[in-house]
């Protein structure tokens, strides 16, 4: 079993994987999180090993959200969603490894309740969708649940999202069925890279809005 690493005394130092961990066997929590929202960003970055392009806005996005959960690390209550979490340790940009799954991933923050559960939160620094969570910000949770249990020997049962504009955080249940879905993507994301198969779109182009930034490389596919 990979030995556990987290940072919330090194916060000021950005944490990489090493080159074992992250090999063409390995699948990232970042790969299932791409598949659900759609399973040609996995071809687009892990075969093609495309640039996506974002606006400046996006790259920006991307440091306050950094920046927002380092600002945990700093607040006097250990966790603040619920007062049944008072006195709960926090652990910060966990970096994660299943040696059985060949998944990897740095969880934003995993909370350890005093009874000993261990809860995954994910930070977006962005809006939910109409007070709802993403399907594919739910599902990068699970696999990140998936981690947690084999590194920490425990089941984790819900997990939380939190949309830091609206300062809205959404607690889910974890279910055997989910846990089980998400090991089948990660197959499905191997077979992927090995095959070099240009999976078929999620959405039609014509809908498509190109947040994920590859949007004219697949047009001209």
């Amino acid at each position: 079993m990979s030995e556990v690493k987290h940072v919330s005394a090194h916060l000021g130092e950005r944490q990489t994987l090493p080159v074992s961990d992250v090999a063409e066997p390995y699948v990232s929590v970042t790969d299932v999180k791409h598949y659900i929202y759609c399973p040609r960003l996995v071809y687009f970055d892990r075969v093609l090993h495309a640039q996506p392009v974002f606006g400046s806005q996006q790259e920006e996005s991307q440091e306050l959200h950094e920046e927002y959960v380092r600002k945990e690390l700093r607040r006097k209550d250990a966790v603040y969603y619920s007062p049944e979490f008072v006195g709960a340790e926090k652990l910060l940009f966990v970096q994660l490894v299943s040696e059985k799954l060949q998944l990897q991933g740095v969880v934003d923050c995993i909370i350890k309740t005093a009874k000993g559960e261990y809860i995954p939160v994910e930070y977006k620094n962005m809006n939910s969708n109409c007070g709802k969570a993403y399907m594919d910000h739910k599902y990068q949770l699970v696999a990140y649940a998936l981690l947690v249990e084999e590194n920490f020997d425990a089941i984790v049962k819900r997990r939380f999202v939190n949309y830091i504009p609206e300062k809205l955080i959404l607690q889910f249940e974890i279910t055997p069925t989910m846990k089980s879905y998400v090991k089948r993507v990660i197959g499905h994301i191997k077979r992927i890279i090995k095959e070099e198969t240009l999976p078929p779109l999620r959405v039609a182009k014509n809908k498509c809005q190109g947040g994920c930034g590859h949007k004219q490389t697949c047009q001209r596919l």
